[in-house]
């Protein structure tokens, strides 16, 4: 069964179909704002932590409101079992005898053992849990509030028993049932404190002096490691489920209402159904078989309506969940676009992608199963544990249910962690294989060169064996654990009745145990562990689902390098700017990638672009010429000096409207897999079919497209394979000419064409520098001749710039010797064709 639950967790989207796409427009204003609040919620004034999720001072931070979380949760706790207590024992004392505080102070009187010693016990295990937390570090403290909690939990199973054993007479009938309470209240909440501050120790623990020492020291002109982030704060992970619990829009927010409504409803009904079989049996005893009938008509009518009630509840869910997805899947999707050009470049993306849809899977999941199943579960459980100490009169069968589910919990926990091993190096090794079956398929081309069909076939065997290996390991111990809840569940069920059936047998009229009872405690216990049964599949669901999460968390906790300031502007490009183009200057620029050493990279760039006119950067590969453009495009900051376009700072300009203003024709276009129309009009989404033609005429491609069988609903396949690389040369160009911005870099965009390719794509580009200001990188120098300017790069800086005449005047510059290389070369490569075209002459 629980195996068919694990299963169960890969289907959610199957589900949802069923009611159909999501109409409901959520409140716009809000959902437009939820991903930037997100963002925003946890970033603190200190420039200096920006980008590193795990600065000390982001941690401090993330380390306090998460102890102040938790801090509250258990403050809460402490202060309803206080209350609680308080309320129980002034009902039961009354208001004369409550307030001479006789059963709190006189160890003498047996009230003082019922009512007075759990609530001083209460009291201090406050003060004791609130020390625990004021030090969390310190051990000792933590051991010493364990023992106490253990201690009290012994006496109060002792007094329990205590309790069962006294005799009932109807004059002080209710004043024990009251006992029964105020001995089970201490029980059940002790328990839940103890929990809660076993996760707040666990989640706000530092590292000992030892283990901060030993953590490595980055010199400062070394590159620093890359750090591994830590995910999300559990307040922040909170806010983004927050969907599943309260979404956006009117119509959801009625449907979550009604979905807890119908889910209480459904509660009550199946715990009020038990009594009625008791009276049912107690009927028959009595030998009323009408009496039995209703009863028991009463009985099914509730257990049905139980049923249908939690149906009800799935279903009038769906529609939240539905919605839920959505908004998270989008959000997640938004944050990764938001992220830095470094992080794309260096992101495995298999590994990227699974995590993003396991991990919105998975809290789809988890969100579901654990707030519409397992709390209302427990709450049950709770409650029924209650009804065995006021209706039955029972607080040794209270103590003994209660403890069971503890002990089946404990172990189910203790079980499903260390499974957890097995389950984490199995989604290791899955990511292993996809990995490596996605980079062989990503490279089949080099493969096939090689030959080396049988050695990829044989590594993708290997990976995929460990896989299947800790897959097996993950089945064998979801046995182990299926096994102890089963030996649990029964130990319970046989002591519960066995306390139960002396009381039947000696027809104890003091309480209310008879035949119809020990029939209904029966009903109860098989109500309360069926979904329990399930609850080591459903928490190993959960648990395999948090692991999923932590991917995710991980990804949402990687800040974006480049962020819009408060008070960006919009790049102002009026009319006369598109037409004649915009200014461009580099104002000492020095820049470093994250991973390089601070002394690479390019240093004190200083140069202005005018308006309309054309750049070229020449130089050696590595020399910084890229680097420039992406710069440009603000992939990355400087660090030092600052970009001016069209005489605005781009650090304080928009990266939407700076990026608006600027076209690239790459050295390799990589187009998506779609038609040709769609990646053209890629340029600008607006544009209408004519205009497409019109880009497309003037890049010198609309003649090749309406070859095409297809014409503009060709697929050009993967990063357009289907495609030459002149073609998709031609389509980027296209794609440009549609956007119409007013400043276009070329990076080398004909360096891997041939002669005759190379001679279509610049009459296509001369179109495309018509009006516009243009930053030519170039590789043959041959095509950028007629440049206003040419700026030679060498080791990162500008090492000469002028005109093409100007440098080729000084006979030991750079560019010369560069010139005359490529001349040569150029003059070789046409003395072997002609030497060729001479031989095949004879040969004819």
């Amino acid at each position: 069964m629980q195996q068919a639950v694990e299963m169960t967790q890969s289907s959610p989207k199957e589900a949802t179909p069923l009611l159909g796409n999501v109409t409901e427009s959520l409140d716009a204003k809000e959902k437009k704002n939820a991903y930037s609040r997100w963002r925003d919620d946890d970033v603190d004034g200190d420039s200096s932590s920006s980008g590193d999720p795990l600065s000390p001072k982001r941690r401090r931070k993330s380390a306090q409101r998460q102890m102040l979380c938790m801090q509250f949760s258990l403050l809460l706790l402490l202060a309803w079992d206080l209350a609680s207590l308080i309320v129980v024992c002034s009902f039961s004392l009354g208001g004369a005898a409550f307030t001479q505080l006789k059963w709190l102070l006189d160890v003498q009187q047996l009230q003082w053992r019922f009512w007075g010693m759990p609530v001083w016990a209460t009291a201090m295990k406050s003060v004791l849990f609130l020390l625990a937390t004021r030090w969390p570090d310190a051990r000792a403290v933590t051991w010493f509030v364990n023992l106490f909690c253990l201690a009290f939990l012994s006496v109060l199973a002792v007094d329990a028993f205590k309790l069962d054993a006294i005799s009932r007479l109807d004059e002080e009938r209710q004043a024990l049932v009251d006992a029964n309470v105020a001995n089970s209240l201490p029980l059940i909440f002790t328990v839940l404190e103890v929990v809660n501050l076993s996760f707040l120790l666990d989640s706000i623990r530092t590292p000992s002096p030892a283990e901060s020492e030993a953590l490595p020291q980055v010199a400062a002109d070394k590159p620093a490691e890359p750090v591994k982030p830590r995910g999300i704060s559990f307040v922040k992970l909170v806010y983004i489920l927050k969907p599943y619990f309260w979404p956006h829009g009117f119509t959801n927010k009625m449907r979550a209402g009604s979905t807890y409504l119908v889910l209480i409803l459904s509660k009550l009904a199946n715990l009020m159904a038990p009594l009625f079989m008791a009276s049912a049996t107690n009927a028959l005893v009595a030998k009323d078989v009408t009496g039995a009938i209703w009863n028991v008509a009463i009985f099914s009518f509730l257990t049905l309506v139980s049923k249908l009630f939690k149906e009800m509840q799935s279903l009038i869910y769906l529609k939240v969940k539905q919605t839920a997805y959505i908004e998270l899947a989008t959000l997640t999707y938004e944050h990764v676009q938001s992220l830095s050009y470094d992080w794309h470049v260096q992101k495995k993306l298999g590994d990227v992608l699974r995590s993003m849809d396991r991990g919105v899977e998975s809290a789809n999941s988890v969100v579901s199963y654990v707030f519409l199943y397992l709390i209302p579960t427990l709450a049950e459980s709770v409650v029924v544990v209650v009804i065995f100490a006021m209706h039955f009169e029972l607080a040794g069968l209270s103590f003994v249910a209660f403890s069971s589910l503890v002990v089946y919990a404990y172990f189910t926990i203790k079980i499903t962690l260390w499974r957890k091993q097995y389950r984490e190096a199995s989604m290791r090794h899955d990511n292993e294989y996809h990995d490596k079956a996605t980079d062989a398929l990503l490279n089949y081309e080099t493969i096939k060169y090689f030959g080396n069909e049988r050695h990829e076939i044989e590594e993708y065997s290997k990976v995929i064996e460990k896989y299947q290996r800790y897959s097996v390991s993950v089945q064998a111990s979801l046995s182990v654990l299926n096994g102890t809840q089963a030996v649990i569940i029964q130990a319970t069920v046989l002591a519960a009745l066995a306390l139960a059936a002396p009381h039947v047998v000696n027809e104890d009229s003091g309480r209310r145990i008879d035949i119809g009872a020990f029939i209904a405690i029966s009903v109860y216990l098989t109500n309360l562990f069926a979904p329990l049964f399930f609850l080591g599949g459903i928490y190993n669901m959960v648990i395999n689902s948090v692991v999923d999460m932590k991917k995710l968390s991980e990804l949402l906790s990687v800040e974006p390098d480049i962020l819009d300031t408060p008070d960006a502007v919009q790049l102002g490009v009026c009319k006369y700017d598109s037409e004649n183009g915009i200014d461009v200057g580099f104002r000492h620029v020095s820049f470093h990638y994250p991973s390089q050493p601070a002394n690479t990279g390019v240093k004190d760039l200083n140069f202005t672009i005018p308006r309309g006119t054309t750049t070229a950067l020449v130089g050696e590969t590595g020399a910084g010429k890229t680097t420039i453009s992406r710069l440009l495009f603000r992939f990355y900051e400087c660090n030092a000096g600052k970009i001016l376009v069209n005489h605005h700072n781009i650090a304080t300009v928009t990266q939407q409207s700076l990026r608006q203003a600027i076209g690239i024709v790459p050295q390799d276009t990589v187009l998506f897999n779609d038609t040709i129309l769609r990646n053209i009009k890629y340029g600008n989404l607006n544009a209408t079919f004519d205009q497409v033609v019109e880009a497309a005429k003037a890049a010198r491609i609309y003649d090749f497209i309406m070859k095409l069988p297809e014409q503009w609903n060709t697929k050009v396949g993967e990063r357009g394979l289907k495609l030459s690389g002149g073609e998709k040369q031609r389509v980027a160009i296209a794609r440009t000419l549609l956007k119409d911005p007013p400043f276009v870099i070329l990076d080398e965009a004909t360096s891997a064409l041939d002669t005759v390719t190379e001679q279509e794509i610049q009459a296509a580009l001369n179109r495309l520098k018509a009006n516009r200001t243009m930053l030519v990188i170039a590789h043959r120098l041959s095509t950028i001749r007629n440049a206003h300017q040419i700026i030679v790069m060498q080791h990162g800086v500008i090492a000469e710039r002028g005109t093409h005449d100007e440098l080729l005047a000084k006979a030991d510059s750079i560019y010369a010797g560069m010139w005359n290389a490529q001349r040569k070369h150029e003059g070789e490569g046409l003395a072997a064709n002609d030497h060729k075209q001479v031989h095949a002459a004879d040969d004819e």
